[in-house]
């Protein structure tokens, strides 16, 4: 019989201050080598992202996910419940996972989506021509500015047919447009199976690698609040030229133009300077369009049958995310000259 002492942490099998640490450099170094954070390409990231309006700490996307359930060996299984209400379907998800070389039950975590989500529920419904059926019908413009009734065209650049239509035809007016309850609920159901169980892997995975003060909850699916834009390159910073790239010294829209040009600003003394790897630009300097004024600018894009690629090229911007939110009105009345010009050229 012996009377040697067993640590507390060996007897209930605990891992140690050092295991710890070497979990979470393993983390950060597989964010480090494997993982893709954002970029000026890609400023939604493709392993983990920075949600503007939600703080520096990155988003875990499902891809971030499966790279370190690779790395940790875990396998997922998943327990759904399932509810049907109507025509609405709901899911419950629970991810558990399991070390694939032991089979030992590692962590889980739960999830859910419901076609009564907003983006599930409704869709946005246009007027549709009479004459061919497509969603091509858009109010004309005064050209002449003589103040006289420009009725609705169906617009050949959305497919139309160009069939024009006068002011109070109930055809066209009488159509409800906007958000509409989504008719075509059953579309949506293996979208909704899909979503709870990537939303209760991400929560799993953070729960098993005790990740979430690394990362937070994937939040990619849901509605993003007006925040600043956080373009990082793979070492985590953003350099001067990548802040150029995207406009982070200052530009403004040309009244003219609409096109983007360098804001003259005001030379910084040298003491100002930051100092970090190549004289590194703050991202948070650089503020962004809102989630809604994004959409109000794809929406119209769209309307007008615009190319985004074009918009962004001549804003000098790589996507329109990126947008500063002082560019927001003059970026609206670009898209308003550029539809004015391609419907001049059809009459």
């Amino acid at each position: 019989m012996t009377n040697e002492v067993v640590p507390y942490e060996q007897r209930i099998g605990a891992l140690t201050a050092g295991d710890v640490r070497a979990q979470v450099n393993l983390i950060q170094h597989i964010m480090r080598e494997v993982m893709k954070g954002p970029t000026k390409d890609n400023p939604e990231g493709v392993h983990y992202g920075i949600i503007p309006g939600t703080g520096k700490k990155p988003t875990l996307l499902k891809a971030g996910a499966e790279k370190l359930l690779l790395t940790f060996r875990m396998d997922p299984q998943y327990e759904i419940t399932e509810r049907q209400d109507g025509a609405h379907y709901t899911v419950v998800s629970k991810c558990i996972l399991y070390h694939i070389e032991t089979g030992k039950r590692l962590g889980s975590g739960m999830g859910s989506c419901s076609s009564r989500e907003s983006k599930y529920a409704y869709r946005q419904a246009n007027r549709k021509c009479p004459n061919c059926g497509a969603e091509a019908i858009i109010k004309g413009k005064d050209f002449k500015g003589d103040g006289r009734p420009t009725g609705w065209v169906c617009f050949s650049k959305k497919g139309g047919c160009g069939q024009k239509f006068k002011d109070g035809d109930k055809a066209i007016e009488a159509q409800a447009t906007g958000r509409v309850p989504n008719e075509d609920l059953a579309d949506q159901y293996n979208t909704v199976l899909k979503i709870a169980n990537k939303r209760s892997l991400v929560a799993a995975v953070l729960n098993a690698t005790a990740a979430s003060d690394i990362f937070t909850q994937d939040i990619e699916d849901e509605p993003r609040d007006m925040g600043r834009a956080e373009v990082v390159d793979s070492d985590g910073v953003i350099t001067n030229a990548e802040a150029s790239a995207i406009g982070a010294h200052g530009s403004e829209l040309d009244e003219a133009t609409g096109d983007t040009r360098p804001r003259s600003t005001p030379s910084a003394p040298a003491s100002s300077a930051p100092h970090t790897r190549d004289n590194v630009v703050s991202a948070q300097s650089y503020v962004t369009i809102s989630a809604d004024q994004h959409i109000a600018i794809m929406d119209l894009l769209r309307e007008y049958d615009i190319n985004a690629e074009r918009a962004c090229k001549s804003w000098k911007v790589s996507s329109v995310s990126l947008l500063a939110a002082d560019q927001y009105e003059r970026a609206m009345q670009w898209i308003e000259r550029a539809h004015n010009t391609e419907m001049a050229g059809q009459g």
